[in-house]
C-alpha cells in the first residue's frame, strides 16, 4: 500500500477502489429512489384521477337532482297559478309537499350510497397505494442498509490492512533507526 504524507497526500488504491464502489452504489440507490418516486407520483396521480372522476360523477348527480327539484317547483307553481279554487291550491300544495318529501328521501338515500361507495373506493385505493409505497420504502431501506453494511465492512478491511501496514512500516523504521544508532551493530 502506498501512502504519501504532506501536500501530495495520496489515497491508497484499495481505499480509492472502495470509494468508487460506494459512489457507484450510492448513484444506483438514488437512481432507484428517483425511479420509485416517479412511479409513486404516477400512481398517486392515477389514484387522484379516480377520486376526481368519482367526485365529478357525484357533482353531476347533485346538479341533476337540483335541476329536477327546480323543475318540479316550477311545475308546481305553474299548476298553482292555474288553480281555480283555494281547495285545489291546498290540494296541489299537499301533493307537491308529499312528492318532494319522497323525492328528497330517495335523493338522500342515493347520495348516501354514492358518497359511501366513493369514500370506500377512495379509502381502498389510498390503502393500496400506501401499502405499495411502504413496500417500496422497505425495499429501499433494506438496500440502503445492505449498502451501508458493505461499505462499513470494506472500510474496516482496508483500515485493518492499513493499520497492519503502518505497524510493519513503523517496526521496520524502528529497527532501521536502532540499527543506525547502535554502535554494536556492524555497518
Amino acid at each position: 500500500m502506498t501512502t504519501k504524507f504532506g501536500p501530495d497526500l495520496e489515497l491508497p488504491a484499495e481505499m480509492r477502489a472502495i470509494a468508487e464502489k460506494n459512489v457507484a452504489q450510492a448513484r444506483q440507490a438514488f437512481e432507484t429512489l428517483f425511479h420509485n418516486a416517479r412511479e409513486t407520483v404516477g400512481d398517486t396521480e392515477g389514484h387522484m384521477e379516480e377520486v376526481r372522476s368519482g367526485m365529478k360523477d357525484l357533482r353531476q348527480k347533485v346538479i341533476g337532482v337540483m335541476e329536477a327539484n327546480v323543475e318540479a317547483s316550477f311545475d308546481f307553481l305553474h299548476r298553482l297559478v292555474a288553480a281555480k279554487s283555494p281547495q285545489e291550491m291546498v290540494s296541489l300544495q299537499a301533493e307537491f309537499l308529499s312528492n318532494q318529501m319522497k323525492s328528497v328521501a330517495e335523493q338522500a338515500k342515493t347520495f348516501g350510497a354514492d358518497a359511501k361507495a366513493l369514500g370506500e373506493s377512495t379509502a381502498r385505493s389510498l390503502d393500496e397505494h400506501a401499502r405499495t409505497l411502504a413496500d417500496r420504502l422497505k425495499t429501499l431501506a433494506a438496500a440502503a442498509a445492505q449498502s451501508a453494511q458493505t461499505a462499513a465492512q470494506d472500510f474496516k478491511s482496508v483500515s485493518e490492512t492499513a493499520a497492519r501496514d503502518a505497524k510493519t512500516t513503523a517496526e521496520h523504521a524502528a529497527a532501521n533507526v536502532t540499527a543506525a544508532t547502535d554502535p554494536n551493530q556492524s555497518h
